[in-house]
């Protein structure tokens, strides 16, 4: 896997912040990026920060830095962007614990943010795993809503809360939902093509987040966020 070590930061939430990129290649406006993954920032803070008041706080802290200072292109080496977030969120911690709580900050509470055990990390992934995910069917419903004929999202839904249901009773369910018939052939065909959609805008959002979106990066990462399943037969 490539090397995607953040390159030296000088320890304080504000050299943090300053230092995530915009140079990520297709992320156009990082602020409003991060807040797509606002719940799986708020999820990973909670797993660090053990006080529910102060977890809250400290995600809230980060946000709000994160809207009124942005992001400055400064200092990036090749990586994943939710890595540099973690860090950033990291170094808030820290510095929100320091500040409010300094007497009770103990060694062992300050190894714990920085340098987080296994359970955080998972929580982190799962829930960045979700939210991506999540950005994916919303866009495949405004794919839909923008396109004519189009029935992907519709089709992958019913396909996804009943896998083991048969094309007939797919399309005559649909049929109900559009109050129009639609064949169980031509919901196949769709179904087809949705899926192969829906994987290329997960590769796509992925891509969003990488310093430099190589086919082994972008690979790498769909197996660290357990995404390979939706997209491995369409990657050829």
């Amino acid at each position: 896997m490539n090397d995607v070590t953040p390159k030296p930061m000088d320890a304080t939430p504000k050299s943090v912040l300053e230092q995530i990129s915009t140079c990520w290649p297709m992320i156009h406006n990082p602020v409003q990026f991060v807040m797509r993954y606002a719940r799986a920032i708020q999820k990973y803070v909670a797993a660090i920060v053990r006080d529910p008041h102060d977890s809250e706080e400290v995600a809230q802290d980060f946000l709000v830095q994160v809207f009124d200072k942005g992001f400055c292109p400064e200092n990036v080496s090749r990586g994943r962007f939710r890595d540099y977030l973690k860090s950033a969120v990291r170094y808030v911690a820290i510095s929100h614990l320091r500040k409010r709580r300094s007497a009770e900050l103990s060694e062992e509470m300050l190894a714990s943010i920085i340098q987080p055990d296994s359970e955080a990390d998972r929580a982190w992934s799962s829930e960045w795993h979700d939210c991506l995910l999540e950005r994916v069917w919303q866009s495949l419903e405004l794919h839909q809503q923008q396109t004519a004929e189009n029935l992907f999202y519709s089709v992958l839904r019913l396909h996804t809360q009943n896998p083991a249901a048969s094309s007939d009773e797919h399309a005559a369910r649909l049929s109900e939902q559009l109050g129009r018939p639609v064949r169980a052939d031509a919901f196949r065909q769709q179904l087809r093509r949705a899926r192969k959609h829906f994987a290329k805008l997960i590769v796509e959002e992925v891509r969003q987040t990488l310093q430099d979106p190589t086919a082994e990066s972008v690979e790498n990462e769909l197996i660290d966020l357990d995404l390979m399943p939706f997209v491995r037969e369409f990657l050829a």
